[in-house]
């Protein structure tokens, strides 16, 4: 493994059908957003070989990491990556560790989302074709479980996947990570109310502490443990992977409880909002209270930015970027990252309220209970 600090990701689970629009999926599939926050090495930062491999896990084509690796062979993670990549995904010898899943069903159904991941991460075959093998194979398990088959039907499909963990005495999250199904497994579970403070008022949320986790979930498995979910929001409360954070930092407070703590509100103020305006608002509410953690959180969102459709967080930080461009430097990015640093912190936290107040006024105008945004690619 690198001497590199656990990258972490965050995922919303979402479950209204605007999303679904914007995947294709049914409408009520539930459907996981990811997005990579800041990563920085033990002794600097995560080298260019590192990122773009990262880049490629994402996209969810790891087709050309190997010819990625051997283009980059000075990278001092080329190494790494390449003993990693070819134990994992050439050899077929370096796994998840499920001897914690005593059930043997339990260890079955983990070990096919396992193969369906390394067949749909190197491309073997057609999404459509590899995700029509899982879902028999897995709806065939379930019949022999007593449940009711729902081969032809992924949402139902993917919650008798949960419930079958439950049963055997495991937490489960299944559903979408797009592009790829996706599995999580964990054992210890707590929930805690918190009063959580955004810019528009104090909200009282469940947040769930998650715990033993035995599958991060596909990226953490295609990153060789590099990556990592870091929590996601529901419309029932916040779901925390607390080994992942410092639960008195900033970066806790920030990335998890305000993030999150704002979609929760938004699911209930603006129920049909699509992905992009969501994260845009949830990247404003942290930069409206960053402190310390400031100049890390913008080089993120600068160096994650893209506008490109079906890829909301990229896109929600092009328009973070963006507008703050817009209002700071009249219009013009800086291609200095230090261009950035010399921003007073006062002033980047009213600007990032002004233009969460700009958004909240154009959503109103559209119909808060029926806008599905304001952004686009």
């Amino acid at each position: 493994m690198p001497n590199v600090n656990t990258l972490m990701t965050e995922q919303t689970r979402y479950n209204r059908s605007p999303l679904m629009r914007l995947f294709g999926q049914a409408a009520q599939t539930l459907v996981l957003l990811l997005i990579c926050t800041t990563a920085m090495a033990q002794h600097g930062q995560v080298t260019p070989l590192i990122n773009d491999y990262f880049k490629m896990v994402f996209s969810g084509n790891l087709s050309g990491a190997t010819e990625l690796i051997e283009s980059n062979p000075q990278d001092h993670a080329a190494t790494m990556i390449k003993d990693n990549f070819q134990s994992r995904f050439v050899d077929r010898t370096s796994s998840l560790d499920l001897s914690s899943l005593e059930s043997p069903v339990a260890r079955q159904v983990a070990e096919l989302f396992q193969a369906y991941w390394r067949d749909a991460l190197l491309q073997v075959k057609s999404i459509h074709e590899l995700e029509s093998t899982l879902k028999q194979t897995l709806d065939r398990i379930l019949v022999e479980q007593g449940f009711d088959s729902a081969v032809s039907d992924e949402d139902t499909l993917l919650e008798h996947v949960e419930a079958l963990f439950r049963k055997e005495g495991y937490f489960a999250l299944s559903g979408r990570t797009p592009p790829l199904l996706e599995l999580m497994i964990w054992t210890q579970n707590e929930t805690k109310t918190h009063d959580i403070e955004l810019t528009d008022g104090t909200y009282q949320v469940d947040v769930n502490y998650l715990d033993e986790f035995i599958s991060y979930g596909w990226s953490n498995f295609a990153s060789f443990g590099m990556t990592s979910t870091g929590g996601w929001a529901k419309e029932d409360g916040l779901y925390c992977l607390c080994a992942h954070y410092n639960l008195n930092s900033e970066r806790f407070k920030l990335s998890f409880l305000k993030h999150e703590g704002r979609h929760f509100a938004d699911f209930k103020r603006y129920p049909e909002l699509e992905a992009a305006d969501l994260e845009y608002r949830a990247k404003l509410t942290e930069l409206a209270y960053v402190e310390e953690g400031r100049d890390g959180l913008l080089e993120h969102f600068i160096n994650s930015a893209n506008r490109i459709a079906d890829a909301p967080h990229p896109l929600a930080n092009w328009y973070v970027v963006n507008r703050l461009s817009e209002r700071l430097f009249n219009g013009t990015q800086p291609t200095n990252v230090d261009d950035w640093k010399s921003v007073p912190l006062d002033t980047l936290h009213s600007t990032a309220l002004l233009l969460l107040e700009e958004h909240d006024q154009a959503l109103i105008r559209d119909g808060a209970m029926t806008t599905t945004g304001v952004i686009v690619p």
